[in-house]
């Protein structure tokens, strides 16, 4: 069972999650459960746009979050691989960023991504 400081440690990062969440109109509303925050960019159909997404949502959240973010690769549930963004706050919350894999390794992602740091600095 979790003690006291922790439940409300992850009470405070689950409430600035919204807060960030509504201030940043290019964030999805995440989906919480007590132990891990999950914005999804599957949805998006265009690579170039889903990794521009995926970098903004990056920065913004691991600024604001002092997280930093590792990737990785697992199967979502329909089997095709997800890009998988996994961050964790100082109360033990993770935080995930999901794409499909297929739009991050795409060879016109690659000048998107070089160029995130410039198009998050416009957008802030």
């Amino acid at each position: 069972m979790q003690g006291c400081d922790s439940r409300a440690g992850l009470f405070r990062d689950i409430h600035l999650i919204y807060d960030i969440t509504e201030r940043a109109p290019g964030l999805p509303m995440p989906s919480v459960s007590g132990t891990r925050a999950t914005f999804r960019f599957t949805g998006i159909t265009h690579a170039a746009d889903a990794a521009r997404a995926v970098a903004m949502a990056e920065t913004v959240l691991g600024h604001a979050l002092g997280v930093t973010f590792a990737p990785h690769i697992a199967d979502g549930p329909d089997f095709t691989p997800r890009y998988i963004l996994t961050g964790y706050t100082a109360s033990g919350l993770a935080v995930d960023i999901v794409a499909k894999a297929e739009h991050i390794g795409s060879p016109d992602v690659r000048p998107v991504l070089e160029d995130a740091p410039r198009l998050v600095a416009v957008a802030a």
